[in-house]
């Protein structure tokens, strides 16, 4: 029964959160329900990737799979199916649109799902920087708020080289961005990031 609805609701190799299970399974007690996952653990039906983090495995010809930390951030505080709630930010923003070519230690977020001003996770010794959003991202404007947070975390010494800009021209036109809606979100950063975003002629 555990199992079968676990498979209903989430995919093979699907990072899947305890309060996701317990949300399930709520005409069951907390008790019962980590019961049922203990039993699911050893019988090998589901496995524990870290605390509070499960995934439906599948056998292959290399033995059982496993799940990246990357797919575990993306779905936490990032993205899941058609939702849109975080973005990257710091270095790992800025190597994505060759701003920069260095290669963070730690990956900086942004997220609906964070509440603290700033904070430091580790996942499988991997180390993530969290923060919470400044205003709630969206699939309506998730685009905009990457462009916005890329311009917050320029240093004011920072300039685009033509490739930089070209592959911000490239994403804004594939994924719909508009200067009015840029412009309009723009209040709800610092009036810096404005100025550095229009000092950098990308809006011309």
């Amino acid at each position: 029964m555990f199992i079968e609805r676990i498979k209903e609701n989430f995919q093979i190799n699907e990072p899947i959160f305890t309060q996701e299970i317990l949300d399930l399974f709520s005409d069951y007690s907390r008790a019962q329900v980590f019961r049922f996952i203990n039993t699911a653990k050893d019988r090998g039906e589901i496995v524990q990737f870290d605390k509070g983090i499960y995934y439906l495995p599948k056998m292959t010809y290399f033995g059982m799979s496993n799940i990246s930390v990357d797919s575990v951030i993306e779905k936490k505080y990032l993205s899941n199916k058609n939702d849109n709630y975080g973005v990257y930010s710091g270095i790992r923003l800025l190597n994505m649109f060759s701003v920069t070519t260095q290669v963070p230690v730690v990956i900086e977020i942004v997220s609906n799902n964070e509440s603290s001003k700033c904070r430091q996770i580790t996942i499988k010794g991997r180390r993530f920087i969290l923060r919470r959003s400044r205003f709630e991202i969206n699939r309506d404007n998730v685009y905009e708020y990457v462009i916005l947070q890329l311009f917050n975390d320029f240093s004011n010494q920072t300039k685009l080289n033509d490739l930089a800009k070209k592959k911000l021209l490239e994403f804004m036109e594939e994924k719909g961005v508009t200067v009015q809606k840029i412009l309009e979100l723009s209040l709800k950063f610092p009036a810096n990031t404005i100025k550095k975003l229009l000092k950098s002629g990308l809006l011309q």
